[in-house]
């Protein structure tokens, strides 16, 4: 039944719309030392042709480029979606230090030339002492007495001004350094107390693979935390207190493991060791608005734009119109709550409904829409309307202003009849009036009416059928699932077996001495455990979404890592790149190890 699905997915997809050609490069990692190796990765949605790869002279070539496909069909609410990725994979070193920029490369999809993004690549000098940092929250290499320098592992508050007026906003956030391995992060931290400023929380994915970044010439896995925007509520020297940060540190112990099937061997052991990190204090220093404030200033501060638009210059006494004000721009634009806005006497202006837009954290806009109402026939004047903000930047008040609309008002029927609450807004006219109906004058026909269709045998008859048809979809839906439970259960039940199987072809081939059936038969046996555990079926299955599903199993980024290293391993050896003809022994006692290990922990 599953298949079938797929199949009817992938029917369907051909009738789908062409996606965008979306064309990217990435380098992991993008922060390396000399000697380290590095994956220079281009990605399209389309199929490439007249792949143009970019100027590679300051880096060792070390193998590539391989080529990879991969493609998943959904669906969601009925909607078809599917999407196909292809990349084409370099295998590179760093000779020298320095920040390199790699050109884009250049590829062509129906005749049309894409480019990827430039990547830039920084290269620090070669140490001994110093060891990569983690790249994701998992892991090991912590120290064997789960002791941690402070200078290897620590939270800081970054802030992008340490000095501002009263009421512009700062960007506040936390992130953590770390040259060890972490297990978890406090994922109930709320950040620090900002006490003095308004706060307007920022939301922030959660933590999951840490980056590599160059912090004082040394390379450490960073990773934001939280954002916060602070917008100071008082001047002087503020202090943002130091705060408390929980998180977990992983330690490897190896314990050796009897198999009945291969060799004794030993298998890492993980634990956990809380710890504490105590973030330092951060002074901002908060000055004062410049005194002699314009009367329409009312504590924006920002860059701002303003523009209005009238619905009609042309009415009748008691029709009222909709004047609409946009305040546009970047600053504490959710602060502004009041608009001067000055009508003619013979007027009535209303309470305005608001609406906020913001295209992020720090910008966006805010719209007053007013109603107003002329009493009475003539030609007025509706005045532009004035607003003042700070202007950080500048140091100084600024005042823009709408502009002006001449207003023609015919004499209205009924005037007397409407009479307006105050408070009233443009919402409840419209209710008002669509409860309004004219009284019937014309005399209405009269229908002999039929028998209730509740007393009539059809109407029994419709309940009965479709009770029967419910309990006949409830028992199909649970028959196809028990069929589904089955199929999963099965696969992760086998896995193991089939692999150990698999591998077992390899040791024949190797001893045969077959390298290309060896790599392909070692691939299908890495590939079709990971397939079958996961439950990933093989047609989308790939090393992003596998090492995802690893990660939230809680596989340790080392077992991780040992199984790809294992992967790009024999990939690189099927296109041609062999690591040599001694390693092909190792490479299978590393596949048993890695299998084992992650039966283990993925039972």
């Amino acid at each position: 039944m599953r298949t079938l699905q797929v199949i009817i997915l992938l029917i369907f997809s051909g009738f789908l719309k062409a996606q965008d050609v979306e064309f990217s490069a990435e380098a992991s990692p993008n922060v390396l030392r000399v000697g380290d190796q590095f994956n220079l990765i281009f990605s399209a949605n389309e199929e490439m042709a007249a792949f143009a790869m970019p100027d590679l002279r300051d880096f060792q070539l070390l193998g590539g480029p391989s080529q990879g496909h991969s493609q998943s069909v959904s669906s969601i609410n009925g909607k078809i979606t599917t999407t196909s990725s292809y990349q084409y994979t370099y295998f590179l070193r760093a000779v020298k230090e320095g920040k390199f920029t790699i050109s884009p490369a250049s590829i062509k999809v129906k005749n049309k030339v894409y480019k990827s993004n430039p990547i830039t690549v920084e290269v620090l000098k070669a140490s001994a002492s110093s060891s990569a940092p983690a790249q994701n929250t998992g892991g090991s290499g912590t120290r064997q007495n789960g002791q941690v320098s402070e200078n290897d592992l620590f939270v800081k508050l970054l802030l992008d001004k340490t000095e501002a007026y009263i009421g512009e906003q700062i960007m506040a956030t936390v992130k953590i350094y770390t040259k060890t391995n972490l297990a978890g992060i406090d994922q109930a931290f709320k950040g620090p107390d900002f006490t003095g400023f308004f706060t307007e929380p920022i939301e922030t994915p959660p933590l999951r693979n840490l980056e590599r970044e160059n912090v004082n010439g040394d390379i450490f896995g960073t990773g934001v935390i939280r954002r916060v925007l602070i917008i100071p509520q008082k001047t002087g020297q503020l202090t943002v207190e130091p705060f408390d940060l929980d998180v977990a540190l992983r330690r490897e112990v190896r314990r050796r493991v009897a198999d009945p099937f291969f060799d004794d061997f030993s298998i890492p052991d993980i634990q956990e060791i809380p710890v504490t990190l105590k973030s330092k204090p951060v002074k901002i220093n908060v000055k004062p608005l410049p005194p002699n404030a314009p009367p329409t200033f009312k504590g924006a501060v920002g860059l701002f734009k303003i523009s209005s638009s009238l619905n009609n210059t042309v009415t009748a006494s008691n029709e009222p119109l909709t004047l609409k004000v946009v305040i546009s721009g970047t600053g504490n634009l959710k602060l502004i709550n009041d608009m001067v806005v000055n009508v003619p006497y013979d007027m009535e202006r209303y309470d305005p409904v608001i609406n906020t837009k913001m295209d992020n954290a720090l910008s966006g806009s805010k719209s007053f829409e007013y109603m107003i109402m002329p009493k009475r026939a003539g030609q007025y004047t509706i005045p532009g309307v004035e607003f003042t903000y700070f202007d950080a930047r500048a140091g100084q008040y600024k005042t823009i202003k709408t502009e002006s609309y001449t207003v023609t008002v015919e004499k209205g029927q009924g005037d007397s009849l409407i009479t307006m609450a105050p408070g009233t807004n443009k919402e409840d006219v419209k209710l008002l009036n669509s409860d309004i109906r004219f009284i019937k004058t014309k005399q209405g026909t009269l229908k002999t009416m039929s028998a209730y269709l509740a007393t009539s045998a059809l109407y029994y008859l419709t309940y009965v059928l479709l009770i029967i048809i419910f309990i006949v979809l409830v028992l199909i839906r649970k028959r196809i699932s028990a069929q589904h439970a089955d199929i999963i259960g099965m696969k992760l039940r086998k896995a193991d077996q089939y692999a150990r199987k698999r591998l077992r072809k390899c040791e024949t081939l190797l001893k045969q001495g077959n390298s290309a059936a060896f790599y392909e038969e070692m691939l299908g046996a890495l590939w079709g455990y990971i397939s079958d555990k996961l439950s990933i079926p093989v047609s989308v299955l790939s090393k992003d979404n596998a090492r995802t599903s690893l990660m939230n199993r809680s596989v340790s980024d080392e077992l991780i890592d040992q199984l790809f290293r294992i992967i790009d391993h024999c990939e690189m050896a099927r296109y041609g790149f062999s690591a040599g003809e001694t390693d092909k022994e190792q490479l299978y006692h590393d596949a048993i190890k890695v299998i084992t290990s992650l039966q283990q922990k993925l039972r």
